[in-house]
């Protein structure tokens, strides 16, 4: 039975975060170029702080009604599954490692990756000075999504929908849609995520190894941003010599 406080923290979830990331985007665009560095660091600030107060509301009211942990799926768990998603990741790391090391000798890869970056330019780092404070909104992202999405939300949404399997895929659905302000193609994007994260959560049993994956992707993101943007100043440089 969902209480008062899982309604508000699912509104929050749901619609705030949202909302105050439509908001955040908007600004982004509206602003001088001169003030989106402050305004963009200001906007991080504010979504660190909101994920992790509404994880500490999601935790407490664990706390207080006594819930059991794996209803969350916040178990420390390393089996072969979890070692053998370890291993994935770090290949695909080394791999991704290479790749921008010749970034700069594939014009049609950062092309595409312009494109790709670009319903979300304005929230990513312009210089390795960023780079922390991204950083920790990346790693934010991972820990406080994986656990209000992935667990609380759909262990929300199991009281209201006939099976676990409907409820964990309408929360990917929800968390595509959380991001409407990337646009269509970042809700079917995120969607996707969601829903890939989902399958690794069930595989797994726990939220951790899903914690790192998203985290990484988004770090990924980040420095694909800064390296891409890069680029496009050494370009603009040699054009204007």
């Amino acid at each position: 039975m969902l209480l008062p406080f899982d309604i508000l923290l699912l509104v929050l979830i749901l619609v705030g975060l949202p909302l105050r990331a439509w908001f955040a985007m908007r600004a982004l665009r509206a602003a001088p170029a001169a003030e989106l560095p402050s305004l963009r660091r200001r906007l991080w600030t504010r979504a660190i702080l909101s994920q992790w107060l509404l994880v500490a509301g999601v935790l407490a009211l664990w706390v207080w009604q006594r819930r059991w942990w794996t209803a969350l799926n916040v178990v420390a768990r390393i089996g072969p599954m979890e070692i053998g998603m370890l291993i994935g990741i770090a290949f695909l790391a080394i791999l991704l490692h290479r790749q921008r090391a010749e970034l700069d000798r594939q014009p049609e890869v950062v092309s595409k990756l312009r494109a790709r970056l670009m319903p979300v330019e304005g929230l990513m780092p312009d210089t390795r000075a960023e780079w922390p404070h991204f950083a920790a909104l990346a790693v934010t992202a991972g820990v406080c999504e994986e656990l209000l999405f992935r667990g609380f939300v759909t262990w929300a949404l199991t009281h209201v929908l006939p099976s676990y399997e409907i409820a964990a895929f309408a929360q990917a659905a929800l968390f595509g849609l959380a991001h409407a302000y990337q646009g269509p193609r970042g809700v079917w994007t995120t969607g996707m995520v969601g829903v890939f994260l989902t399958v690794v959560v069930h595989l797994t049993g726990t939220l951790w190894v899903a914690m790192l994956i998203h985290a990484l992707m988004d770090l990924n993101a980040g420095d694909l941003a800064i390296r891409v943007k890069a680029l496009d100043a050494r370009e603009g440089r040699a054009a204007r010599a």
